[in-house]
């Protein structure tokens, strides 16, 4: 079991990698995979692809790592990296992604609101019916709530990572919580309406 690593201990991780420790190596591997793994669900539903890109990822790490440079976030920076192998070997094996890749013009939607929205509480983000409302959104808006509220990545993080500029990343989140809100609330309501035809 890798232990919960502060940002501190997490750099000097990252350094001791960059000067060839395979033990240091081997423990930012452990600590991030699952991680990896996961989030690469929220990017494609290729299994194969995935466990390719993350395999990739972690060799040419460990081949280039002289060149490699300091990172303030080891995290931010493996999640940024592997969706750029999925999305390169994606092509690579002509996958489609049309589903999941559509650009979203963020058009005239008032952004003033959206720290209104994230205001929700996140672990809310962890009940089984709320996993089951998001499954149902676009996979764009599923990946940046994943980002936002499951890996804790800042908007601006978020717009890297999904390598579209802030405003789209904004436009996710803010989709995304505004379709979540009403779905739960007419849930709620469908509750109510059967417990009222229940009385009678």
């Amino acid at each position: 079991m890798v232990p919960n690593f502060t940002d501190e201990r997490c750099k000097d991780l990252w350094e001791r990698f960059l000067r060839g420790d395979k033990i240091s190596f081997e423990s930012i591997y452990k600590l991030h995979i699952r991680d990896l793994l996961n989030y690469g669900y929220k990017v494609t539903s290729d299994r194969t692809l995935i466990e390719d890109s993350i395999q990739d990822l972690f060799y040419e790490l460990w081949q280039g790592r002289e060149n490699l440079s300091q990172t303030s976030s080891i995290k931010f920076y493996l999640f940024r990296a592997l969706r750029y192998k999925i999305v390169r070997n994606g092509k690579d094996k002509k996958i489609d992604f049309t589903d999941s890749w559509y650009e979203v013009d963020p058009g005239s939607e008032d952004f003033s609101h959206e720290n209104h929205l994230i205001a929700i509480e996140s672990q809310a983000l962890q009940t089984e019916h709320l996993k089951e409302l998001i499954a149902r959104l676009p996979k764009r808006q599923q990946e940046a709530i994943n980002l936002r509220y499951y890996h804790n990545f800042s908007n601006e993080e978020i717009a890297e990572i999904m390598d579209v500029n802030y405003q789209s990343a904004c436009k996710f989140i803010y989709t995304a919580l505004k379709s979540l809100r009403l779905s739960l609330k007419q849930s709620a309501l469908s509750i109510v309406s059967a417990l009222f035809l229940n009385i009678f």
